[in-house]
């Protein structure tokens, strides 16, 4: 029955021209609420319920209602459904879970979680999943256990009764016994029995209920496994539509949500143990992605590709399937090539981007290496970083050069957004996958020369530390740095690298007329003129003063000049190297000179710092605890470090002969920092 007062309180507030009229207008009705409440013993149930309506009518607004909250309670005890209805309603709007309020009213819940009306069941189960509070999960659990296992209680009961577990267990999972379920084998097995269930509204309400629970305890609930499988192939029996009605297919799918929950349920556990569940299983998968299409209508596709794709996951968890392995790819490459479908491609590039760890669907994605190398091109960037991370994950020794030459291409003219995480992808590749150390050292360097601002100093040090362990890679790295810098542009971080390189190995080309030491110290003297960051000016600096103790009668005059004219430079660091290496270049120091300036040991082995910072930016960021966190937590995070990488030990350049004072120094980069 619609209650007039409120009625016209609502047309009122409709009708208010501005806010200021609103606010009147409220605060008369406020007044007038204050005003009967105080006599709160004269009103009859249907003012009551009229008066609370408007305040939370009023508080929905958004004023602030700091009264009548003992009255709007005190219809939770009411015997009439209608009180007891804006009774919950106003408990769960005004009362937050530390509210002192509650504690009048868990014995009221109690009791109408006891009752013979399912809609007052209804309501109490709302308000305990809503406001919740620590007091509510001790005392009522228990009861609203005891709903979800009631044989005799209605669907719509044991299905809020299921999400209300659901809610009190994410909220207070301290609060349930070890497996949050009463634990005792007889409570699960009731559990499991509800997926028996014939309303699919109580099983979907349930899974989400064992969802939950098995992601806070996956070793708990083993026995999950069998009963799920039964129930996807019951899901996607050809008679299931009539088994379970049509008020639970939606376009064309039965329940897509459900058959969801339950494939991701599986990926928590290994494949069935027995034989005839595990065939089962796969015969229901197989069908799953080998007859989904591509139709006209969007929703059909939607609910369809729900489930496709998360079998696709399963898929990726069983990893040793052949047959659902080649389907699964068949069907993803499918997908990629569905010009006016974006979800679709992006999804079947992040399936693809976790399949490649499987050797047989690597080697059949690289089928489509062309069509994936055409999405970096996109216009929807988030095509553009998983077909980054695609590429990433399929390079191998055999396609690394085209890989790394595509993606050096498309550098050079990729948007901002993706710049860096291209570069570091591209360094690691070029490492991790090289055919020759000069085809690394290459490949570096062009990607300092074309993207040089997202050059991160470890990608250059990175290269010194292999140069430095490679002895026959010494000159080619000098020549190939010498006739880089020659460039009129060249950006600071390739000065870097080749201001260094020369200064340890520039002695391997200085008895060539147009490398010579003096061509050397004239190009770096070009670039320290021209550097903006000290940082690089100091490590030139010392690449000079090695000139000096390997060649005293060729450039030792005009570097004493130089570090003369920066003794008295503002930056402290660049004053104080000026000053150190003046002195030593003092005759009586010439010893002293050759013992600092040594030759640089080996670079002892250690992970790629650059691989470590892909980890991290890979690392999932949410709190979930999902299957692929679970599998990752028992030792899967480490994977990359058995991927094979630039051999960096001394054995592998054998003993190194440099001239005197060829190496050493202070700039000596590591995967910390550098010169």
């Amino acid at each position: 029955m619609a209650m007039r007062g409120l009625t016209q309180f609502i047309g009122d507030i409709r009708n208010c021209a501005n806010k200021e009229d609103e606010r009147k207008r409220v605060d008369k009705e406020m007044a007038n609420i204050r005003k009967h409440f105080k006599e709160a013993t004269k009103l009859t149930p249907y003012q009551k319920k009229k008066y609370v309506w408007k305040m939370l009518y009023i508080y929905v607004l958004g004023y602030e209602v700091d009264f009548g909250h003992m009255e709007a309670l005190n219809l939770i005890t009411a015997p009439g459904y209608s009180e007891k209805t804006v009774g919950y309603l106003a408990c769960v709007l005004l009362l937050s879970e530390t509210n002192e309020f509650l504690r009048l009213i868990i014995n009221s819940t109690k009791n109408d979680l006891m009752s013979a009306n399912e809609e007052i069941q209804g309501l109490s189960l709302a308000c305990v999943a809503n406001v919740g509070g620590r007091e509510f999960a001790e005392t009522l659990t228990v009861d609203v256990q005891k709903l979800l296992f009631n044989p005799q209680a209605r669907p719509q009961v044991k299905k809020k009764a299921a999400l209300c577990m659901l809610r009190l267990l994410r909220k207070y999972p301290d609060n349930f016994a070890e497996d949050g379920i009463g634990g005792n084998q007889e409570q699960k097995d009731k559990l499991l029995d509800l997926l028996d269930d014939s309303s699919l509204g109580v099983i979907t309400a349930t899974m989400s209920l064992l969802l939950g629970l098995v992601s806070h305890n996956p070793e708990l609930w083993p026995d999950s496994v069998n009963k799920c499988c039964k129930l996807l192939a019951k899901l996607n029996h050809p008679n299931a539509s009539k088994e379970y009605g049509p008020e639970y297919v939606y376009y064309k799918t039965i329940n897509p949500w459900l058959q969801v929950k339950v494939l991701r349920l599986l990926q928590y556990y290994p494949p069935p143990e027995r034989e005839e569940v595990n065939k089962r299983l796969c015969e229901v998968l197989q069908r799953i992605i080998s007859e989904t299409s591509m139709g006209k209508n969007v929703n059909t596709n939607n609910s369809a590709h729900a489930v496709v794709f998360e079998a696709v996951n399963y898929v990726i968890h069983m990893e040793t399937n052949q047959q659902l392995i080649h389907a699964a790819v068949n069907m993803l490459g499918q997908r990629i090539t569905s010009g006016n479908q974006p979800n679709y491609r992006y999804l079947a590039l992040d399936a693809m981007q976790r399949m490649s760890h499987i050797p047989e669907a690597a080697q059949q994605f690289k089928r489509h290496q062309e069509t994936i190398i055409r999405s970096l091109k996109d216009n929807d960037v988030s095509l553009r970083r998983r077909s980054l991370d695609v590429l990433y994950s399929m390079c191998d020794s055999n396609n690394s050069e085209q890989v790394v030459g595509e993606l050096l291409d498309y550098l050079a003219g990729s948007d901002f957004s993706i710049r860096e995480e291209l570069v570091l992808r591209v360094a690691i590749l070029a490492e991790r996958f090289s055919p020759n150390l000069q085809w690394y050292v290459d490949t570096i360097l062009k990607l300092m020369s074309l993207a040089g601002d997202y050059v991160s100093d470890q990608v250059w040090m990175r290269v010194v530390q292999i140069v430095t362990n490679h002895e026959d890679l010494q000159l080619y790295a000098a020549e190939t740095c010498f006739k880089a810098l020659k460039n009129e542009a060249v950006h600071e971080s390739m000065v870097k690298c080749g201001g260094y390189i020369l200064g340890e190995f520039g002695h391997h080309i200085a008895s060539k007329r147009e490398t010579s030491a003096e061509e050397q110290f004239a190009l770096l003297k070009d670039k320290f003129d021209s550097c903006d960051q000290n940082e690089t000016k100091q490590l030139l600096l010392t690449a000079f003063i090695k000139l000096v103790n390997v060649h005293p009668d060729k450039v030792k005059e005009r570097v004493v000049a130089l570090l003369n004219h920066h003794t008295h430079t503002i930056d402290a660091e660049l004053q104080q190297r000026a000053i150190e290496y003046l002195v030593l270049s003092r005759p009586d120091k010439e010893s002293m000179l050759e013992t600092v300036l040594d030759v640089m040991p080996n670079f002892p082995e250690r992970e790629n710092i650059l691989t470590k910072k892909i980890k991290e930016r890979e690392r999932a960021s949410t709190t979930d605890r999902t299957a692929n966190q679970i599998k990752a937590g028992k030792g899967g995070e480490d994977d990359d470090e058995d991927a094979p990488t630039v051999d960096l030990s001394a054995g592998a350049a054998g003993s190194q002969t440099r001239p005197k004072g060829a190496g050493g120094g202070g700039a000596a980069p590591s995967s910390g920092g550098g010169g």
